[in-house]
């Protein structure tokens, strides 16, 4: 094809192409004092003169022609490149032992046979026991010089039992690990073992992750061994899934297999995004992992203290969305709205009510819930804030002194067991009942009917080891008898047991007149 006078040819372009290759290479190198070879891509130590690969020349840099600050975009990292960033990361990620040496107890429910779980009729229920000598592995990572190593708080304390834990490392080596601390509500934990052997890994700026960034997943599965998943962010930190007190997930689609819970997840040269928390066996793409800036903070605590005492006001808070705005009539599109007041707490003697909307703390906007838990917590107890709140269009703000956060703050146990079965209860005071709700037909609360009225109820902290049929029911078990919502709110709150929430129900219903229900909590967000 003819082109225009003075246009260059194909050959002027390439050299163009190959003369810009270079420069970034070269630039890249500057910054990490190694060659990267101009024909093939691979790293090479500063002092070569020949690549190692294919043993092309490799041009000395100009120290002149540095551009400083330049950083590499993590696009033109060759494939080899990668793969010996996670050799060096993987000798990092330990697997983690634990043996418990106590046990706890749990509620379970089940169908009697086939015929009902098909018909999906009321289950039956018991409590039962974990093993004492149980045996669990997770994996870790090491963070310092000094044998620091990061995990998950349920691979360090399984169910906060207390727990026997070995570290191995990737080349067989074992050594007995103690915990310096645990904060069981983000699910964090600092580990120790007395050897500098192990190379740390370095933290990475988990604020700086865009969406579409790829990433590496590693761990240390008791049953597969060294696993790295690669993946990309599909959600930034915000994400809340209810299985820990105080969340702020990071989504990867970097699937995570069974027992990498506490391995991390890095960036392409190798740095510290995010702790892997959990993954969704059951559909690929799911992981979610604590970022960087979130478990960096929660770490130094328990380095400096041994543990997190977090500060705790007493507020159910929600963000706000269409539900909370048709709800309370808010105005507001940023803060936390006030669902629930916990009775006897800090924010009953501040002021604070439902429908508030909380948009800030100490003079200092806030949007988000994770912002707002984490800014109360940091300040520990007996500590006084003001929080900046919107009521009904009304700016104000409210001074709160924070008390030393419970171990398991609970919010309105009715309402709570409501949101599980996905039914509410309706009280008829003229004769004495409490009547289901459940015109949608819940599937979360098998033999539990609409309009079936509530006779009496056995909560967890009640329930036998044996199976409550309806013989156990009527004649060994001690029931309370429901003759109002406040009846059966006082026995939801000792429905919770071993981390669930299970509860036996007696209703006038004559074909199954004893139904047993039970879940896993789920965490509601609390200030």
């Amino acid at each position: 094809m003819p082109r225009r006078a003075g246009s260059p040819g194909p050959a002027t372009w390439m050299m163009a192409m190959f003369v810009v290759w270079v420069g970034l290479a070269f630039l890249t190198a500057a910054a990490e004092d190694v060659l990267y070879c101009p024909v093939c891509g691979a790293r090479n130590p500063a002092a070569n003169r020949f690549c190692v690969k294919d043993g092309s020349p490799i041009p000395r840099l100009e120290p002149a022609r540095r551009t400083p600050g330049f950083t590499r975009s993590p696009g033109t990292y060759s494939a080899e490149e990668i793969q010996q960033v996670m050799e060096r990361v993987s000798k990092s990620v330990v697997r983690i032992r634990a043996r418990t040496t106590t046990t706890y107890r749990y509620p379970v429910t089940w169908w009697k046979d086939d015929e009902d779980a098909y018909h999906h009729t009321a289950q039956l229920g018991k409590i039962t026991a974990s093993d004492l000598d149980e045996r669990l592995a997770g994996s870790g990572f090491v963070i310092s010089a000094e044998g620091e190593i990061v995990t998950n708080a349920h691979v360090a304390s399984p169910s906060g039992l207390k727990a026997d834990l070995t570290v191995e490392t990737l080349d067989g080596n074992t050594f007995p690990a103690r915990i310096v601390g645990v904060d069981a509500a983000c699910d964090l934990a600092l580990l120790k073992v007395d050897t500098a052997e192990i190379p740390p890994l370095s933290w990475g700026d988990s604020s700086g992750i865009r969406v579409g960034q790829e990433t590496w997943a590693i761990g240390n599965p008791l049953d597969i061994g060294l696993s790295v998943a690669r993946g990309t962010i599909s959600g930034l930190g915000g994400m809340r899934m209810g299985l820990n007190q105080i969340e702020s997930f990071i989504h990867s689609d970097a699937h995570s297999t069974h027992g990498n819970s506490g391995g991390p997840l890095v960036d392409v040269l190798g740095r510290v995004l995010g702790v892997t928390d959990m993954g969704f066996e059951e559909e690929r793409g799911q992981g979610y992992a604590i970022p960087s800036q979130m478990a960096r903070l929660v770490i130094d605590r328990l380095r400096r203290n041994g543990s997190y005492p977090r500060g705790y006001v007493g507020l159910h808070v929600r963000p706000v969305d269409s539900e909370a705005i048709k709800k309370f009539i808010i105005k507001r599109s940023d803060g936390a709205v006030v669902q629930y007041v916990l009775p006897g707490t800090p924010a009953v003697s501040a002021g604070f009510l439902p429908g508030d909307v909380i948009y800030g703390i100490n003079g200092r906007h806030a949007p988000s819930t994770y912002l707002l838990q984490e800014s109360i917590s940091s300040v520990g107890p007996s500590a006084p804030i003001r929080l900046m709140v919107d009521r009904q269009g009304k700016e104000m703000e409210l001074t709160v002194t924070t008390r030393q956060r419970p171990d398991a703050p609970r919010i309105d146990p009715l309402e709570e067991l409501e949101g599980y079965m996905r039914v509410w209860f309706e009280e008829e005071p003229s004769q004495k009942k409490v009547i289901i709700r459940d015109p949608a037909g819940s599937r979360k609360a098998p033999g539990i009917y609409n309009g079936a009225w509530v006779k009496s109820v056995l909560p967890a902290e009640d329930w036998p080891v044996e199976s409550i049929t309806h013989n156990y029911y009527k004649t060994r078990a001690k029931p309370t008898r429901i003759d109002s919502l406040r009846d059966l709110r006082a026995a939801c709150a000792r429905a919770h047991l071993g981390g669930r929430m299970a509860i036996t129900f007696e209703i006038d219903y004559p074909v199954n007149p004893v139904a047993s229900v039970a879940f896993d909590e789920l965490w509601p967000i609390i200030l």
